[in-house]
């Protein structure tokens, strides 16, 4: 053998030592060498490229460098290749809208499952959407719900000149990056559990009084997400009815059962929705974090499990809604009274640390105009406290109204309401109109 198997060329003769043994040179012995060298040779590789490999051949951890770029199926790939994605590429798809072709050099034979190309779009899709590469056989696009089934395309997932990838999963194409893609309700991007492919951003729901503008409310069309987190529904404008027990649709009851609208006090507007979004109205409470909407009839037959605060409104000494304006902003709103409301009015304020009512909904900012007047001849200092801050002795340093002799002092300044919608005060002088 000439070569032992690891590669190493082995002699089948020695001349010097034949020379020593007086071993002449033989014809028989010549060939037998010679024939060594020529096995040898001829297992060996021929750099023309003559040579037919016939086993795999270890290459110890060694780089084959300058290697051409491969052009057939059969080939050898170079690095740059898979850099440059040059055979994951189809280019610019064939075909028209919804059955797609592609021609890739080399022409594949057969779809392998986990495949993946990348390809541009030539037509907008109408709808559902075939593939079919190299003429192997069209297979369906397909993309993923928010519960991980395959759906079909919805009309313009694909648009022309724009790149996309879809990887084969031994039956469709999925498509990584549709134009309209499902989303999970918990999210909070998608507007309905029932309207799928559609991103809506947050329409704001805003309200005002109604006809009956002392017991009436509108609502605008708008979406608000639930306030579990759990996805987003869309509201129809709505005409709701706080005077009436709740009932479902347009100028239509709005109060939950067993509750009615209370003499100064505050009332929260909720929309609720069922699950999927298809049943969404409006109802009021007085009970501000709205425990009490799961236990209305109404809302328990129609599965209205989902809410989300919209506003908060105050009413008067006849229970009836106080009117105003209402301004929405940044997820929040503001109200201002039509009429002037007085929440404090005493000519002889209290020199301790005292609280009073402010006609607006609990933990909110209310903006006040304070008008203090001295006259008793010395001056005065007043101070509003919100209740997290510490009883305050007030002077002209630290009081949110000041006056001296015989002057009248306004100032407009906001404070942060207490759980009972609550504000404090305390004065330096009780003799004064405040």
């Amino acid at each position: 053998m000439p070569r032992n198997g690891s590669g190493t060329f082995n002699r089948v003769y020695d001349w010097t030592t034949d020379e020593a043994n007086g071993i002449n040179i033989e014809a028989s012995r010549m060939d037998t060498e010679f024939d060594g060298i020529a096995t040898a040779l001829s297992n060996s590789i021929a750099k023309d490229g003559q040579t037919t490999i016939t086993a795999n051949i270890p290459f110890n951890s060694k780089k084959i460098t300058g290697l051409a770029n491969g052009s057939a199926r059969t080939d050898s790939i170079a690095l740059g290749q898979v850099q440059d994605n040059s055979y994951g590429a189809l280019g610019t798809l064939g075909g028209s809208a919804d059955t797609y072709t592609a021609s890739p050099s080399p022409a594949i034979t057969a779809y392998a499952t986990g495949s993946e190309f990348n390809l541009k779009v030539n037509a907008d899709n109408t709808g559902a959407s075939t593939l079919n590469v190299s003429a192997v056989g069209a297979k369906d696009i397909k993309k993923y719900d928010g519960a991980g089934s395959k759906v079909d395309l919805e009309a313009g997932d694909l648009q022309q000149d724009q790149y996309y990838k879809v990887i084969y999963d031994g039956t469709d194409f999925i498509l990584n990056n549709p134009e309209s893609p499902y989303l999970k309700v918990t999210n909070l991007t998608k507007a309905t559990t029932t309207t799928y492919g559609i991103n809506y951003l947050p329409d704001q729901i805003t309200i005002s009084n109604g006809t009956d503008t002392e017991h009436d409310i509108d609502f605008t069309a708008g979406n608000f997400n639930f306030d579990d987190g759990s996805g987003q529904a869309v509201a129809t404008a709505l005409t709701k009815q706080l005077d009436s027990t709740f009932a479902l649709g347009n100028n239509q009851g709005g109060m939950v059962n067993s509750e009615s609208l209370p003499t100064d006090g505050t009332i929260a507007l909720y929309g609720v929705s069922n699950a999927d979004g298809s049943i969404v109205d409006f109802i009021a409470t007085t009970t501000l974090d709205g425990s009490t909407i799961a236990s209305d009839p109404v809302v328990i037959s129609n599965s209205l499990t989902k809410k989300r605060k919209i506003a908060s409104l105050r009413t008067d000494g006849s229970s009836n809604i106080r009117v105003g304006d209402y301004t929405f902003f940044n997820g929040g709103y503001r109200f201002y009274y039509n009429n002037r409301v007085t929440v404090l009015s005493t000519g002889s304020p209290a020199t301790v640390r005292t609280p009073f009512s402010v006609d607006c909904p609990p933990n909110t900012l209310a903006n006040l105009d304070i008008t203090l007047q001295d006259n008793d001849g010395s001056a005065v200092s007043i101070i509003i406290m919100e209740e997290e801050l510490l009883d305050t002795l007030p002077d002209t340093s630290n009081s949110t109204v000041s006056a001296d002799i015989d002057w009248i002092s306004k100032v407009s300044d906001s404070f942060k309401t207490n759980n009972s919608s609550q504000l404090y005060y305390r004065s330096n002088d009780s003799s004064v109109l405040f």
